[in-house]
């Protein structure tokens, strides 16, 4: 009788311990991994519809874009991890007729593409992190910076802006502090683009459980919110993320691995071009196609 009371006991407390774990807060940051190797795939589904400016086809670009990450960590505790532009590959659907590129033989692709994605493949930079996975600083970006012994301020840069915006797109949706599931929070931004300016992000986003994908256990979050180029004063932009501009998205974040292995992201983007609307319908979809160790 007393065993059956004590091992009673004993489950309770198990089951206490498991709602305990599962009432736990969760730090759901990125972090690169030293000595680890990174391997994503993004297809990015880009229709601008043209018809809306009276045109007789829409433009609708396919594209998938080959990244690799390696990461290393130095003497001071820094987290260093250069990110490269490997390949893309894609279609642009134009005029009714489809037009296939490949970076490896930019030469082949039509002129509109060739200046839009040409110089793309090749680029890298390195992000670099302190020990607790703080972001502190972009380096080595050489290779993304024209005029040689003479650098030009300009295209210095476009290059912290790319890397800027790679690196807020993955840590679009995450917390900045510890959640359950369960737990809403909201997320304010300015993100600098090139073209459009500071561009205001606004996400309502949600911990909505934890959930096995491929044996491992992630944090599935979702978002939805509203981007807008912010009105700056005595500069008078010919490209503007306009009003009404929705965002929406699902991310998977590994909670072993403690990065990001599937991320989906909606946009309906009321694209202001010298004064006229575009309307452009995006779906970007990143997935972690491997992590190893590196080399």
């Amino acid at each position: 009788m007393l065993s059956r009371v004590f091992f009673a006991f004993l489950g309770l407390a198990t089951l206490a311990g498991i709602c305990r774990a599962q009432d736990e807060a969760m730090e759901l940051k990125l972090r690169w991994q030293p000595g680890q190797f990174y391997l994503q795939e993004t297809d990015t589904d880009t229709t601008t519809m043209l018809t809306a400016l009276g045109q007789k086809h829409d433009q609708k670009l396919r594209m998938r874009q080959t990244t690799s990450i390696k990461v290393t960590q130095n003497d001071a505790g820094q987290q260093l991890a250069r990110v490269s532009i490997d390949s893309l590959k894609g279609e642009l659907l134009q005029d009714g007729l489809l037009n296939p590129f490949d970076s490896a033989k930019m030469q082949d692709a039509l002129p509109v593409l060739q200046k839009a994605v040409g110089g793309t493949a090749g680029r890298a930079f390195t992000l670099v992190y302190d020990a607790s996975g703080n972001f502190q600083d972009v380096r080595d970006i050489s290779s993304m910076v024209q005029g040689g012994s003479t650098p030009d301020l300009t295209s210095i840069a476009d290059a912290k802006q790319i890397a800027t915006l790679y690196r807020r797109s993955m840590e679009m949706g995450l917390p900045k502090i510890p959640v359950r599931p369960g737990d809403k929070w909201i997320s304010d931004e300015v993100i600098p683009f090139a073209e459009a300016g500071d561009v205001q992000v606004k996400l309502h986003a949600k911990f909505e459980g934890v959930v096995d994908r491929g044996g491992r256990k992630h944090a599935q979050i979702a978002f939805e919110g509203s981007m807008e180029t912010q009105s700056d004063t005595g500069t008078k932009r010919s490209v503007k993320v306009g009003p009404n501009s929705k965002v929406s998205g699902q991310v998977f974040f590994d909670l072993e691995r403690q990065t990001i292995t599937l991320s989906v992201l909606l946009g309906l983007v009321n694209l202001e071009v010298d004064g006229k609307k575009l309307p452009i319908r995006q779906q970007v979809t990143m997935r972690l196609a491997a992590m190893k160790r590196s080399n």
